[in-house]
């Protein structure tokens, strides 16, 4: 016979659970609807203090609130009944783990009688995304015991021990929860609790960091705003190469983007005076997403040095000399550059330049993909965000913004398709967002749409329609013609406009890059615009204008 209290004993753990969450920084809360998860998902929706959101997909609903996070690394929650519903917050956790983004994953669970008997929807949850998350807990059945208030309070202080600083990242808490699953709806004086001051959890910054003589500064992306130290970086001794995803590249003059285009046509004579000009180099952030300056990262024997802001350290592409961790500004701070000598920034820079104006000069032959991106960049607003896509969106977009004028983000931690419509959905919740996607991505994630019609998101989608992989035809793959279009190139033959139709979006398709204009780019509300190009005339571009851009870059004076 269920104890009479159950109903209190249930209320005053998942209220105060909930309390708990938001005085450390939860004010978000991304709902999956579920039976077992019904008294969770009821103290989320009564705190005054806690915006929720239904997502009734439980893999989009993870990739949505790890885009609400992207921007400002707050914490966000995550509510999902048990089972295999659980299972579907895995690529999401790994992603938030792999980009030190702060989830909450509180999973309802059977209770301990009811697992590994063969009861309905339950199946191990305990740890399960345990190489995902910087914590894991599961709570006890709700009792009175008089422990209960003080083990809620401990384990939500040490859950949020990772919601910020240099161990940043997403945690999982279990709760089994037994019958009957109602808590008192009264009982909202149990939300209490004012708003804790976050902890800045730093270390000891290394002293006296010094540089002599010429360096390359590689900067992937950041957590930290890195515009207020441009006029460190903006001396002669140093030449920086920054990855599209990093916002500095905007303000900082004289700053390398080419540097893909750079790196994969560079001969021997220019790599060797690499070598002699430049005495060390500083990597910050995460890795780049340039696989070739990666390759000449791991061939070069200059010193190399990693700023890191987490102690989860990126070593790729190469053990670096020495790691310095902590926030990167006071590391750049606290760091002396004494120059001598003369440096390959000038050449560097100039070379940067001339690729610019050669791709400018040469894009109105094309009408592949890539003139299709260096349109719609021309004509964003500078004030709308990118998000683009794995795999040829964000190449794409390396390769021909010329402007350098827009905020760039993408998925770059796990690298996958999973998830990317959910994620900028997540972010356009908060700023105004253009998704570049594939056709295979887009429909990878097509169930993340809903959520724009649910809660009046509005986004614009352009999705790149060449009917399959796009990236596999230029991959060694692709000269397998017997086997390539059913493992790879996988045609789906879809019509976005029945998409469209489907979520409650606008549509529109742009047929010739004329049809890419200011007002199509920048229109308001929930738009998708479909672009169908050719994979085979795609891939002849794209090599076609890298052989020009060789000729630039070797026809630089040694």
């Amino acid at each position: 016979m269920m104890p009479l209290d159950h109903q209190e004993t249930l209320t005053y753990q998942v209220f105060t659970l909930m309390d708990l969450l938001q005085s450390h920084g939860v004010r978000e809360v991304v709902i999956s609807p579920g039976s077992r998860s019904t008294p969770i998902a009821l103290a989320a929706e009564l705190h005054p203090d806690i915006r929720t959101y239904i997502h009734p997909d439980e893999r989009s609903a993870a990739f949505f609130a790890l885009g609400l996070s992207k921007n400002d690394r707050s914490p966000i929650g995550l509510i999902c009944t048990s089972g295999t519903a659980a299972a579907n917050y895995t690529p999401a956790m790994a992603e938030a783990d792999l980009s030190h983004i702060p989830l909450v994953a509180l999973t309802a669970d059977r209770p301990h009688e009811l697992r590994d008997v063969g009861a309905p929807q339950a199946i191990n949850q305990q740890n399960m995304y345990a190489n995902y998350v910087r914590y894991y807990t599961e709570l006890p059945i709700a009792d009175g015991h008089p422990s209960h208030s003080d083990m809620l309070e401990t384990k939500i202080l040490q859950c949020s021990q990772f919601f910020s600083g240099v161990d940043c990242g997403p945690v999982h808490i279990n709760i089994p929860i037994r019958e009957p699953l109602m808590p008192d709806m009264a009982r909202t004086d149990l939300f209490h609790r004012t708003a804790k001051t976050v902890a800045q959890h730093g270390i000891t910054l290394s002293s006296n960091l010094s540089f002599e003589g010429q360096g390359l500064v590689f900067i992937g992306e950041t957590t930290e705003n890195l515009e207020n130290i441009c006029s460190i970086l903006d001396r002669e001794n140093l030449t920086v190469v920054a990855d599209p995803r990093q916002h500095m590249r905007r303000m900082l003059p004289g700053v390398i983007t080419h540097h893909d285009l750079i790196f994969s046509n560079m001969n021997d004579a220019q790599f060797e005076r690499l070598e002699a000009e430049v005495d060390f180099i500083i990597r910050i952030g995460e890795p780049l997403t340039s696989k070739v300056t990666n390759q000449f990262l791991t061939k070069t024997h200059i010193a190399q040095y990693l700023f890191s802001e987490y102690q989860q350290l990126k070593t790729f592409p190469l053990t670096p000399q020495a790691v310095h961790i902590g926030p990167i500004g006071a590391l750049f701070e606290n760091t002396v550059f004494t120059a001598h000598g003369a440096g390959p920034k000038h050449w560097l820079t100039e070379l940067d330049h001339r690729i610019g104006n050669r791709i400018e000069a040469y894009i109105s032959d094309y009408e592949d993909e890539g003139r299709f991106m260096y349109e719609i960049i021309r004509y964003t607003d500078p004030d709308r965000a990118l998000f683009l896509s794995n795999s040829m969106p964000i190449r794409d977009g390396e390769r021909y913004d010329l402007a350098n004028t827009q905020k760039i983000y993408a998925n770059r931690g796990a690298n996958g398709i999973d998830g990317v419509v959910s994620t900028a959905l997540g972010m356009a919740q908060k700023t105004r967002i253009t998704l570049i996607i594939g056709d295979i991505a887009l429909y990878h994630d097509m169930n993340g749409l809903v959520i724009s019609k649910l809660e009046d998101i509005d986004i614009t989608i352009i999705v790149f329609n060449n009917n399959g992989g796009g990236i596999f035809s230029f991959l060694p793959q692709s000269e397998d013609k017997d086997h390539f279009e059913r493992l790879f190139g996988t045609p789906l033959d879809l019509d976005f406009s029945h998409v469209a139709k489907l979520y409650g979006f606008n549509y529109a398709s742009a047929d010739r890059v004329q049809d890419v204009t200011s007002e199509l780019m920048n229109r308001s509300g929930r738009n998708i615009i479909e672009i169908k190009t050719d994979r085979a005339v795609n891939v002849a571009s794209h090599q076609k204008l890298r052989r020009q851009i060789e000729d630039v870059v070797k026809s630089v004076e040694i």
